[in-house]
């Protein structure tokens, strides 16, 4: 984990590196702001139910209850928030808004016993009044973190929704199966979708070997629908091959032009079909394999492997070192 310009860096076990940029004290203030008002509505609400119930209630019974109605009134307050944090993905109505979300270490929306650490502090960084401790320790924190994120090691990340966008296409070449066929391309080779349909394809075909028959074909279908929109040309009825083929499209339109005959059997012929992330893997587990003990580089080459994999099914070299050894003699032939 790193952190360098108000930008967090994680990076997975599958050698990803996750990039957050981290929130604000203004940002975050008005996030809080909101749930301030909101939690302060619902504890409102509640008053008022109670005092109504009170009234109802004889006089010694409605007293006896008294401390147990407040203390159930500050654990609504804290439970809106833990409960919220925890059920939508590290976001509050304010954070929503605001389009932040609390994170844990390893980049995932933070879990259960974090996130009710981190609000259990709330009360702490809210002192002496509206979070002005919680304000001064943001500030001094290199990670941009209050007391209740320090003790629960939990991060506050701008995640802005999505925008889907389907009218901003691009032009793709065409597919490489096509090119090493020594086939010129035809009409329907070329496939135009969105940047955020690219993200998803390749994200897919670089992790389907990890998913199981049945959600391989689940993750597959619902990816695939609204593409096959956008490209009525590309005729393919499994929804699996219909994204290899669009991710070998979208390879071959990210790298520098591909050799008259491509074999992708080939590991030496095939290495500069990949994408460049995965070339980028492959060349440091060549550049660093030698200082590795045999444990460590065979679970690091099966890793790496896997994605190679993934993008050039067609090789059959069953050892991962070897395999990575070949496809890195072909990147710098």
């Amino acid at each position: 984990m790193a952190v360098s310009l108000g930008r967090l860096e994680v990076e997975t076990a599958d050698h990803v590196v996750l990039r957050y940029d981290l929130a604000g004290a203004g940002t975050r203030g008005a996030a809080a702001l909101v749930d301030v008002v909101v939690s302060l509505v619902m504890v409102f609400g509640l008053s008022v139910v109670t005092v109504i119930v009170g009234d109802a209630l004889p006089v010694a019974v409605s007293r006896q209850l008294a401390g147990l109605a407040a203390f159930v009134i500050l654990a609504s307050w804290v439970s809106y928030f833990v409960l919220l944090e925890w059920l939508w993905n590290g976001q509050t109505i304010g954070k929503r808004r605001s389009g932040l979300r609390v994170i844990g270490a390893d980049g995932e929306p933070a879990r259960f016993t974090a996130v009710l650490i981190r609000n259990l502090v709330r009360l702490v960084d809210f002192l002496p009044a509206y979070y002005a401790l919680g304000v001064v320790v943001i500030f001094l924190t290199p990670r941009s973190q209050r007391l209740g994120d320090l003790a629960a090691g939990t991060y506050v990340v701008r995640a802005p929704k999505p925008e889907l966008d389907w009218l901003s296409l691009r032009t793709l070449g065409p597919a490489w199966s096509t090119l090493a066929a020594g086939q010129p391309p035809s009409a329907g080779a070329s496939v135009r979708i969105s940047g955020e349909s690219q993200r998803l394809v390749r994200e897919f075909v670089a992790r389907e070997s990890t998913l199981a028959p049945v959600d391989r074909v689940k993750v597959a279908a619902a990816i695939a629908g609204p593409i096959r929109m956008a490209v009525p040309d590309v005729q393919v009825a499994d929804d699996v091959l219909f994204l290899r083929q669009i991710a070998a499209s979208l390879r071959a339109a990210g790298n520098s032009p591909p050799p008259a005959r491509v074999r992708l059997d080939d590991p030496l012929s095939a290495a500069r079909t990949l994408s460049a992330p995965a070339q980028q893997l492959v060349r440091t587990f060549a550049a660093r394999e030698a200082t590795l003990e045999p444990a460590v580089r065979s679970r690091i080459a099966a890793s790496i492997g896997a994605t190679v994999r993934a993008e050039l099914p067609a090789l059959a070299v069953a050892d991962d070192v070897e395999l990575l050894r070949a496809v890195a003699r072909g990147l710098d032939a």
